[in-house]
């Protein structure tokens, strides 16, 4: 019925078009994360934001939980319990952010480490301004000054 030269066409014309197929897919894909790339940076403002909101929250959680105390009492929080304290918190970032946002994120920093050191960052800036603290040391200084 077909000779085999006629029957090489065909494959060949089966394979070229498989082939252009798989550039035209790759090429889709590339496109797709260029598109991704730049509405990240276009949306860079609202993502922070979003961290931000989450970040606010977590705070508030953790520094009830583990750090008021010694806030209140104007003394610094042990090393353990400070790190112990920063743990939570990012976990408590990760978990609040939920799988999408967190895979959002890690594509935003680049990876995971990158998203947890500026999380962890943004708490032990967040842990240095400390207001309740900051009052109740000098509340403590003012008080030692009236006692003379």
């Amino acid at each position: 019925m077909f000779s085999s030269f006629a029957l090489q066409i065909i494959l060949g014309m089966f394979f070229l078009t498989i082939l252009l197929f798989i550039l035209i897919v790759v090429f889709i894909l590339k496109k797709q994360k260029i598109d991704k790339n730049q509405d990240m940076i276009k949306n860079f403002d609202t993502y922070m934001a979003v961290l931000q909101y989450h970040m606010e929250r977590a705070f508030e959680i953790v520094h009830k939980d583990q750090i008021l105390i010694y806030s209140l009492e104007a003394t610094g929080v042990p090393d353990d319990k400070f790190s112990e304290a920063s743990s939570s918190f990012g976990n408590l970032v990760i978990k609040m952010m939920g799988p999408m946002l967190y895979d959002e994120f890690r594509y935003l920093y680049g990876g995971d480490d990158a998203l947890l050191f500026n999380v962890i960052e943004y708490f032990n800036t967040k842990y240095e301004t400390d207001e309740i603290r900051a009052a109740a040391l000098d509340n403590l200084t003012t008080d030692e000054e009236e006692e003379k």
